[in-house]
């Protein structure tokens, strides 16, 4: 429990200084109120601390420097690196995991089959060394298996779900691979050159994984009651809000129109309504009347 605690007391430590800077008998009374809320062990001394914020700095490229002007802590000039915050979340999540049977009642969990996390390791290696992976995937849209020989540039996350971005040796074009439907995954020793892919720039105005439409200026008309919802988790990167009135609000994105983008507007249903391009909004009206068609009686 000892090794918990002192992950969870530095991630405690980034979290609030991220906040703002603070003297030590802050951070203290801030460790010992979250000491009341999670269980673990946090109170330490000032040498403790200052192994914590040594450890920080080497293992999370985080610096935590004492001001002496201002007799605070602060984070100085943190790079921003999203990986931190999800191995935040991963340790929160174990942490709860490992008193699942303590917490039945309390936390309850979907049912799902594996992401295909376990072949990070080996995509990786495979990216390092310029070597092909070999696999089977398993196609949703057509129902079938097909073997595939590539090389790997890239694991890309979208709506939940793992995705190899890879050069595809016979189709001589990049691919993408959801990770839960490969199967029979082998890494091979020999190396492949292959053309190199810019993946932020390939995916960047994309919602999902796909991208067979050129990208366009999209706008989306919504209740008002939707603004913060919509705010909170934005479509893209690209959104913005261009229209208020006392009813409703425009976003405006720049994004690929593509199925896995439609199928997300029509979960809105009647809250949203598409203003531009025509061509999307003649799509999102004619799926929207073959799905009236089956309930007409």
């Amino acid at each position: 429990m000892a090794q918990q605690d002192t992950i969870k007391r530095q991630f405690l430590i980034i979290g609030f200084l991220r906040k703002r800077p603070a003297s030590f008998n802050e951070i203290i009374d801030y460790l010992q109120e979250k000491e009341q809320d999670t269980g673990f062990n946090l109170t330490i001394s000032q040498r403790t601390f200052q192994r914590d914020c040594n450890e920080i700095l080497s293992l999370w490229n985080i610096d935590i420097s004492y001001n002496k002007r201002k007799n605070v802590y602060e984070i100085a000039d943190e790079d921003d690196n999203p990986h931190i915050d999800r191995i935040m979340e991963a340790f929160d999540m174990v942490s709860v995991l490992n008193q699942s049977k303590k917490l039945d009642n309390y936390i309850y969990l979907e049912n799902r089959k594996s992401k295909g996390t376990e072949f990070f390791n080996g995509i990786v290696y495979a990216i390092q060394n310029n070597f092909s992976v070999t696999f089977t995937h398993q196609s949703y849209w057509h129902g079938t298996k097909k073997q595939r020989n590539v090389v790997p540039k890239a694991i890309k996350e979208s709506q939940n779900r793992y995705y190899l971005i890879a050069w595809d040796l016979d189709k001589k074009d990049f691919r993408n691979f959801g990770l839960d439907r490969i199967s029979n995954f082998t890494v091979g020793n020999q190396k492949h050159i292959s053309p190199k892919i810019n993946v932020e720039e390939y995916y960047q105005h994309t919602f999902g994984i796909e991208r067979y439409h050129d990208p366009v200026k999209i706008v989306l008309e919504f209740d008002n009651d939707q603004k913060e919802y919509v705010k909170s988790l934005p479509f893209h990167s690209s959104q913005k809000i261009t229209k208020e009135t006392k009813t409703t609000f425009e976003l405006e994105l720049f994004m690929h129109p593509t199925n896995d983008f439609v199928m997300e507007i029509l979960r809105y249903g009647a809250i949203c309504e598409v203003k531009e391009p025509l061509e999307l909004r003649e799509d999102v009206h004619k799926r929207l009347i073959e799905a009236l068609g089956k309930y007409q009686k």
